[in-house]
């Protein structure tokens, strides 16, 4: 058993990762941490509770092939040492081709003059959100992070963790929260772009939202945001929602001027639409950084 370690204050060999690739998220994990433990255990405790609070019928326990709750990862195959699992992104929101009972099927608003309804937005049918697949994909994320969070393992991966992320998975309020934690490397890489926005974050976060909210409204035009606001490394990011977004954790500020990496947290992340969103722009500056991109 190796000795207990944090991703923010030491350098440790990388055991998992998050990579955007193309317009997707893709879940990387090392093969010395498969080889150690083997597989995940199918009876564990974590997996009844998700799967009797969602109803799930089955869960892929095995590294190697499709993953989780309704093996809702996709193995895609092994790369440079690491088994690679695409991570879905799919639509919650759907039209159920029904007439819209607010407008019967009119699309226009019967309180106010050339406005559209607000029920279907204009669209004429009954749109319902359906997370039943989202909140497979969050659940399995959930249950591997907690089971990956500290390995016994120390893998022989020339590269650095760069971060450690954990997720809630809950239906209601707070019930996609996201934490974790920057490295020292992040953090330097951060610092030394200085002050503005991070547009890969940025554009990671739209295409997700859009694939899974069907489109981007144009009131949410502006809403997505990734910003570094000083020149220490401090970032925040904004999405849709009620200040929703992710941002240093209370003692962030004393870490970084330790010259460590520092805790991030989450605030009012209600859905697995934001999760996966978030998800998607860490995906993001983690391949800024591995690349050293500024």
């Amino acid at each position: 058993m190796r000795d207990f370690k944090m991703v923010a204050r030491n350098a440790i060999p990388c055991w998992y990762e998050l990579s955007w690739r193309g317009e997707g998220i893709v879940l990387r994990i090392h093969q010395d941490f498969v080889n150690e433990v083997k597989q995940f255990k199918a009876d564990a405790p974590i997996v009844g509770h998700y799967a009797k609070e969602f109803g799930f019928s089955k869960f892929g326990h095995k590294f190697g092939e499709n993953f989780g709750f309704e093996e809702s990862l996709q193995f895609l195959g092994e790369a440079n040492g690491f088994l690679e699992y695409t991570v879905p992104t799919p639509l919650v929101r759907k039209n159920t081709g029904k007439d819209c009972l607010s407008c019967d099927g009119s699309g226009k608003s019967g309180v106010f003059e050339g406005e559209e309804c607000l029920y279907c937005d204009g669209e004429g049918k009954k749109i319902v959100y359906d997370y039943t697949e989202a909140f497979a994909v969050s659940a399995t994320l959930t249950t591997l992070f907690e089971f990956m969070n500290f390995p016994e393992v120390e893998t022989s991966c020339s590269l650095l963790q760069l971060m450690s992320i954990n997720t809630v998975t809950i239906k209601g309020s707070h019930g996609g929260s996201i934490g974790g934690e920057y490295s020292r490397e992040v953090v330097e890489w951060m610092r030394q772009r200085g002050p503005g926005e991070i547009p890969e974050m940025v554009s990671a976060m739209r295409v997700v939202w859009e694939k899974m909210d069907g489109r981007i409204m144009e009131f949410y035009e502006h809403s997505f945001r990734a910003n570094l606001s000083n020149g220490v490394g401090w970032l925040c990011t904004d999405l849709p929602g009620d200040a929703c977004g992710l941002h240093p954790s209370h003692n962030a500020g004393y870490g970084i001027e330790r010259g460590t990496g520092y805790e991030f947290s989450s605030h009012n992340v209600d859905s697995p639409t934001q999760q996966l969103v978030i998800l998607a722009s860490l995906a993001a500056l983690h391949d800024l950084v591995r690349r050293g991109k500024r």
